[in-house]
């Protein structure tokens, strides 16, 4: 005789259906280490004074970064397949190191240059480790979350150092670094622009919780007060740049035509008159230059006269400073430029080939996914982002530097990871 089983008396001994067997996700896997590592990265000023360096390379971007690696390995991480940025950023961190080895050739003292690449290539690398960090979309937003949660101390330090040299009129005392202890007030406020835009289009363009909605309000206001008070008049270009380009991009951007009209008359009544005045200074005409603009094209025409001289490689990575190179001892003050005079035509192909792979993808993303969704958000941040990347290294290099640009890969990261993702679930 045939006998059949009860299927809820099967449930009540066996346990619940497995969740791979019933087609749920199965726990996200976290790399906390990098959660860590993201977390810290902007605050160079915790890094260097609470954080002991032991020599011998054990400082805080060794280990972090080393960490973060056996952590996405230990979570079994894979980098997305097939992704042309994956591929340039290899490339260009392979021909920076080729290009480290030609400077030493133009140089008398190099000694420091390797470190320098060093820090440099782990803060690109963070698109790696991010990408093998994250699994699922409980994944990106916790990644997310850990790019959101430094910003109201950022913040305060930036309030705190304001206050101590506030002034009705702008002068150059006024400039802050906020939590960049190493770096200067120009690094600070492009790293607040890039994480304002991309927050900006979280807020606009992805449905999400209140709660989330609220986070996003607080850290774009953290970051606007730190672009503000850090006096970058490119920082100011760029961000307005940045948040209008992730506008007219949106598919909802009619949503917004009459709070920007609102925003556009009461805003110059209420920004700090100190604020008013530094921006109305910017001035590229020769008979109105200040003496930093005026300074900035005097390196612009070192720096081209010297990649005349070394058209195909240049005269090597960080090597412009140097006073065989540049009389000036200064830097070039664009990173286009520097990447022509010190790596050459072969530099400057690989770095737009990096900068073009970037947003790409992003404008793929863009095209492939859906309305309301952090997969879209996050792509149109990024593109809103890349603009004012490209913007503001047209008068400095806002790309060197780990604390101001590793965001940005974190970022590009999650909108690479973004397609190999399982179906999007709910904030």
């Amino acid at each position: 005789m045939r006998t059949t089983t009860n299927p809820a008396k099967t449930a009540s001994h066996t346990g619940p259906p497995s969740r791979l067997a019933t087609g749920q996700q199965t726990r996200t896997r976290n790399n906390w280490p990098l959660y860590l590592f993201v977390f810290l990265l902007p605050l160079q000023n915790v890094q260097t004074g609470y954080i002991p360096n032991f020599g011998g390379g054990l400082n805080f971007l060794n280990i972090m970064t080393a960490l973060s690696l056996v952590g996405a390995m230990a979570i079994h991480g894979r980098l997305a397949v097939n992704e042309p940025v994956n591929r340039w950023v290899l490339a260009y961190a392979a021909y920076a190191v080729i290009s480290l080895l030609v400077g030493y050739q133009f140089v008398d003292d190099g000694s420091a240059h390797l470190a320098v690449l060093k820090d440099h290539l782990f803060g690109l690398m963070v698109v790696y480790l991010v990408q093998m960090s994250v699994n699922d979309w409980t994944g990106v937003r916790r990644v997310l979350i850990a790019t959101i949660l430094p910003l109201p101390y950022i913040a305060r330090v930036t309030w705190a150092q304001h206050i101590s040299v506030a002034s009705w009129h702008y002068s150059d005392d006024l400039r802050i670094s906020g939590t960049f202890s190493m770096l200067g007030a120009n690094e600070f406020a492009a790293f607040c622009v890039t994480v304002a835009v991309v927050l900006f289009a979280l807020l606009i363009a992805a449905r999400l919780s209140r709660r989330w909605k609220i986070g996003l309000c607080i850290g774009l206001a953290c970051m606007v007060m730190g672009v503000l008070y850090a006096y970058s008049r490119t920082a100011y270009i760029s961000l307005i740049l940045g948040l209008v380009t992730v506008i007219l991009v949106w598919r909802g951007r009619w949503k917004l035509l009459l709070p920007l009209v609102l925003a556009a008359a009461i805003l110059p009544g209420v920004l700090p008159y100190s604020v008013v005045e530094r921006f109305d200074s910017t001035d590229v005409e020769a008979d109105h230059r200040d003496e930093s603009t005026e300074l900035r094209f005097v390196y612009w025409q070192v720096a081209w006269d010297n990649f005349i001289k070394h058209p195909i490689v240049g005269t090597g990575f960080h090597s412009f400073h140097h006073r065989e190179i540049n009389p000036y001892g200064k830097d070039t003050h664009n990173l286009y430029l520097r990447t022509l005079t010190e790596g050459g035509l072969i530099g400057g192909a690989v770095l737009l080939g990096l900068l073009l792979a970037v947003l790409r993808t992003a404008l793929r993303e863009l095209n492939h996914s859906h309305s309301g969704t952090l997969r879209y958000a996050l792509a149109l941040g990024l593109v809103g982002a890349w603009t004012a990347l490209v913007c503001s290294n047209l008068f400095g290099d806002r790309f060197t530097y780990y604390p101001m640009a590793a965001y940005f890969w974190a970022y590009v990261a999650l909108v690479v990871k973004a397609r190999h993702l399982p179906a999007e679930d709910h904030a």
